[in-house]
């Protein structure tokens, strides 16, 4: 994959997409299997906004029974199966304990209610031939066996509990760049760190858009006929480029998430305040991924952050409904914050967003502005994504007046994803036995590339030190940062210690290892002593002001 903005500066594309998230990279894989010619650009890294930060779900939204969303959790849960079956290597089951206190909405009898219809809707959740990614229906446990299971959780008052499933992403950055990365081998022409700064407009028509490329400087014209607006939480932002402002606002809804030592054994644990709010205890690479906190967030998307207060409300919330915790600040390794756009007619929805719907919404700019050729995506989550692309190709298509080919990106497997079993790919995997190359190792190039990770160990058999871990922590190898640069479009540090690989995923590594990836990474873009300091500079202001 090559970034090339003079070559999308000289084409006329069918569809130009604004935004590299999860909704971007799906239209462009859709898009691409179907023919059309496109362009996306986003203005950081692929995965690096609200796609970053994220709850690493796969799931059906079984809150969102509570206000009857019916469709919206039916639709969740029939693409939660094609995620496994088109990512096999990167959507996996996980089984979660979600205890029951009292009788009421919290109690037992509702649960399961919840549970009985949430499995009816999830009819086809065995519909697959990899056997491991087969959800088994809910199951009730006694008090004491709940105990057994997670001995951490709250007992006072539970009255049982019930097990059930939904899948967790190992690496949510990768999933969208693998949707991207198998667009590009489909003809899409894609830039990172290309800033949109106006539309290219007719009379009455979007004609493509006017980028600034924030690592030359150079400004370039990308023409389309047809231009989405997939920037999620920046994206009346980017309406506003229209006439200086738009009627079209939205409410962000700020979530934070935090990873600690480990609370819970091998189940995800659901934990539910008394004012009825959920969010999730899960296991992640040997510790706990706790989120997210719900609030409006009012100000510029591009300044939210984490705070150190927020960490300590949440840890409070936290240990009021899992005393067995007892975290404390020093337990946070690391913390992430991210934006979830409402689209919201009601405005008491600026005072609690917990409630508010997750349904995306298209906007047609055609039908409600009179402006030809734009339409924007608003709302979604990692799970409806590819639907919501289908739909929004499928508008697009009306649009381009071209006869419309079908969608085959509910069978068609992503970039890497060609391996049938997961098991039986990874245990092939190990028995090649390459020399200096660990099973945890393999397993995890298996996670992070599916089939392509014989493109890495091709690198790694290059040269010993390629072969190298890249921090003892983790079993990633110095092979993966080379191939992000060559391969993946890693511009800056902080795409590969972020977004290619995992050794940003608990904390800093430590200095001296950063340092080691930038020196890496300098080599391959011919960097200076200076570039390289700021690379490092910016890495090490992405921890501040955690502790680690």
């Amino acid at each position: 994959m090559k970034r090339n903005l003079d070559i999308m500066g000289s084409k006329v594309y069918d569809i130009a997409i604004i935004g590299g998230g999860i909704t971007g990279a799906c239209v462009a894989w859709d898009a691409s299997l179907r023919g059309l010619t496109v362009a996306l650009v986003d203005k950081g890294d692929f995965s690096s906004g609200t796609s970053f930060a994220t709850s690493k779900l796969i799931h059906g939204g079984l809150r969102y029974l509570k206000t009857m969303e019916v469709g919206l959790v039916r639709e969740s849960l029939h693409e939660r199966r094609i995620m496994e079956i088109i990512a096999p290597h990167l959507v996996y089951p996980l089984p979660f304990v979600f205890p029951a206190y009292g009788w009421g909405m919290r109690g037992l009898p509702a649960i399961t209610s919840a549970m009985v219809l949430y499995d009816t809707l999830a009819y086809d959740k065995k519909w697959l031939n990899d056997d491991d990614k087969k959800i088994p229906g809910h199951k009730k446990l006694s008090t004491e066996a709940t105990l057994d299971l997670e001995p951490g959780i709250d007992s006072k008052d539970m009255k049982g509990s019930v097990i059930y499933y939904d899948c967790q992403m190992y690496s949510p950055e990768r999933l969208v760049l693998e949707f991207i990365l198998g667009a590009d081998e489909y003809g899409v022409d894609v830039a990172n760190y290309a800033k949109v700064e106006e539309f290219i407009k007719g009379d009455d028509t979007i004609e493509g858009i006017h980028v600034r490329d924030l690592l030359s400087n150079k400004e370039y014209d990308i023409k389309a006929k047809v231009t989405i607006n997939a920037a999620g939480p920046w994206g009346d932002y980017i309406l506003g480029l229209l006439h200086g402002k738009t009627r079209w606002s939205l409410v962000r809804s700020k979530g934070i998430h935090i990873i600690t030592r480990s609370i819970t054994k091998s189940h995800g644990v659901v934990l539910q305040t008394r004012s009825g709010r959920h969010f999730f205890a899960i296991p992640w690479r040997g510790y706990s991924l706790i989120g997210t906190t719900d609030v409006v967030y009012k100000g510029d998307p591009d300044d939210c952050r984490v705070t150190e207060s927020d960490i300590t409300e949440f840890i409070n919330e936290i240990d009021q409904v899992y005393p067995s915790a007892k975290l404390t600040r020093d337990d946070v390794l690391y913390a992430y914050a991210g934006l979830r756009p409402i689209v919201e007619k009601d405005t008491s929805v600026e005072v609690d967003v917990y409630d508010v719907s997750r349904k995306y919404e298209i906007y047609d700019h055609e039908k409600d502005d009179g402006i030809k050729g734009l339409i924007t995506a608003a709302g979604g989550k990692y799970t409806t994504s590819r639907n919501l692309a289908k739909k929004l190709v499928e508008l697009a298509y009306e649009k381009l007046n071209k006869d419309m080919r079908p969608c085959i990106t509910h069978t068609t497997p992503l970039y890497g994803g060609e391996i049938g079993r997961y098991a039986s790919f990874v245990e092939r995997a190990k028995k090649r036995k390459i020399p200096g190359i660990s099973d945890a190792t393999i397993e995890t190039l298996c996670r992070n590339y599916g089939s392509r990770y014989l493109d890495v160990l091709a690198i790694a058999g290059k040269n010993k030190k390629n072969k190298e871990l890249i921090c003892e922590r983790y079993p990633d190898i110095m092979a993966e940062v080379i191939y992000a640069v060559r391969t993946e479009m890693a511009m800056k540090l902080s795409d590969v210690i972020f977004r290619r690989t995992g050794v940003g995923t608990l904390g800093s590594p430590g200095d001296n290892i950063i340092e080691k990836v930038a020196d890496v990474m300098a080599k391959e873009l011919n960097w200076d002593k200076n570039r390289k300091n700021m690379e490092i500079d910016h890495v090490l202001d992405n921890f501040v002001p955690l502790k680690i």
